[in-house]
């Protein structure tokens, strides 16, 4: 399984930084999952052991690297950031 990597930008300025095993290989599984999560007024995460909870309306984006398989048809690909 491979390791993905979220970065969540709060509001306020700070980040979060989370590694995490792939959770499934199904591409739509994902998108789905993260979609529900956002629909949630928490995103929920296990992190060693313990259950972080982390408000919706405190986050300013999220970041996932890499992105998954399988992105939605309105997704805009090969972007670059520019700082």
């Amino acid at each position: 399984m491979s390791v993905k990597h979220l970065y969540i930008f709060f509001n306020d300025g700070q980040r979060m930084s989370l590694a995490f095993p792939t959770q499934t290989e199904d591409p739509l599984v994902a998108i789905r999952g993260l979609r529900e999560q956002m629909s949630l007024p928490y995103l929920s995460f296990e992190v060693d052991g313990d259950l972080l909870m982390i408000p919706r309306e405190s986050i300013k984006y999220i970041q996932v690297c890499p992105a998954p398989n399988g992105l939605p048809g309105q997704t805009i690909r090969g972007a670059t950031l520019l700082e």
